[in-house]
């Protein structure tokens, strides 16, 4: 008999611990963040005159992208912005298609062209150009993101404050007509809304590679199986520089192809994002900047980990069906998991149910996130890339 009210007793703890963090994470620290963003107005800087512009490098590493390079050579080409203060490199890590020779045929005078021989990997890419780049900005962008006409002018006039050492655009997503189309472009919504709150309280505790321009002394080289996105917000913010995010400097991407490349990424993302946990002490200096580290683990990592408290909660809620409350918060488990799975078999046979999809697209998410979690732990690596497109 004791031992089954112990176990009662275990399952409740279980259940209140894995409720607050899923309410932590998705609602009470979105609330505070929301709230501080609106008491704390950071003024916009003044537009810099064509003199004052930085100069800046644009770097797009490429692998297998003859569907979209063209376009994003076009839309960097049509920025505005003084052609002699701007720099394009199109690196092709080893591309199987017609990358290279798309990229080839521009006679652009802006536009440099290099083709890694061996397959390195975006970050080792990246990295290895950026070391050696003399413009005061440089700013890394992906293949499939297609630049809005004034976003470099926005991103820059940032640098006005010397504070301020890195700033990241705003990722506008097109919206596939996918069942995980939509739940990435729903997520996105809610996911922009946070960036532009904590840039103004905090700093940004993670960056949208896909358009981010760095000041070339706050750039450093990253590990090939790191992430930009992760390690770059945290040396900036140890070397005492901001973080922040531009709603007006736009670029326009689609959302996931397929719920396997959306796993896919998720995945990789999660092995990375782990990884740098693990390794984060090299980054930043958590006694000197505590609040921003809490910042770091509300922001995301906690959220990374919500498979956890999500499987506590239904094997808890399992120990409590004594309960009638318990009996009913077990139903919406069943019922919420159940459409995830309808949602599945639905996007299998390329069937799109809006009402499916967030459920669905939560459950991919975190099942991916589980799975680079285990990967990280057990030392898994991801140095090279493949497009999904």
């Amino acid at each position: 008999m004791s031992v089954t009210k112990n176990m009662k007793h275990l399952a409740l703890i279980i259940f209140i611990f894995s409720a607050l963090w899923i309410v932590y994470v998705y609602v009470l620290y979105p609330l505070f963040l929301i709230i501080m963003g609106n008491l704390i107005r950071r003024p916009n800087p003044e537009p810099l005159s064509d003199e004052e512009l930085p100069t800046v490098s644009i770097l797009i590493p490429a692998y297998n992208e003859e569907k979209v390079i063209a376009r994003k050579i076009e839309s960097t080409l049509a920025l505005d912005y003084p052609k002699d203060k701007l720099m394009v490199t199109v690196v092709s890590d080893r591309s199987t298609d017609g990358t290279d020779r798309i990229v080839q045929a521009y006679r652009d005078e802006k536009i440099r062209f290099i083709r890694n021989e061996t397959q390195k990997g975006k970050i080792a890419t990246l990295s290895q150009l950026g070391s050696k780049e003399k413009t005061d900005v440089i700013l890394i962008t992906d293949a499939n993101a297609i630049f809005e006409p004034h976003s470099l002018r926005r991103l820059v006039t940032h640098f006005r404050d010397p504070k301020v050492g890195i700033v990241n655009g705003n990722k506008i997503l097109k919206r596939t007509p996918t069942m995980v189309g939509t739940g990435e472009w729903v997520y996105w919504i809610y996911e922009t809304l946070l960036k532009r709150t904590e840039s103004d309280v905090f700093s940004n505790a993670f960056i949208t590679g896909a358009m981010t321009a760095i000041l070339r002394k706050v750039f450093i080289q990253v590990p090939s199986y790191l992430e930009f996105d992760h390690i770059l917000p945290l040396h900036a913010v140890n070397q005492g520089y901001r973080v922040i995010f531009e709603k007006e400097a736009c670029f326009y991407e689609e959302t996931a192809p397929s719920a396997k490349a959306e796993y896919k990424v998720r995945v990789r993302n999660a092995v990375r994002g782990f990884t740098m946990v693990l390794m984060m002490r090299q980054y930043i200096n958590a006694l000197s900047h505590p609040w921003f580290v809490l910042h770091v683990f509300s922001r995301k990592v906690m959220r990374w980990l919500i498979g956890v408290p999500t499987i506590g909660l239904l094997v808890a809620t399992v120990g409590l069906l004594h309960l009638p409350l318990f009996q009913f918060i077990f139903a919406f488990q069943i019922v919420f998991y159940a459409a995830a799975l309808s949602g599945y078999l639905l996007d299998r046979h390329g069937i799109s149910q809006g009402l499916l999809s967030l459920p669905f697209y939560f459950c991919l998410i975190n099942c991916a996130s589980v799975v680079g979690f285990w990967g990280a732990l057990r030392g898994q690596r991801m140095a090279v890339w493949s497009t999904g497109r």
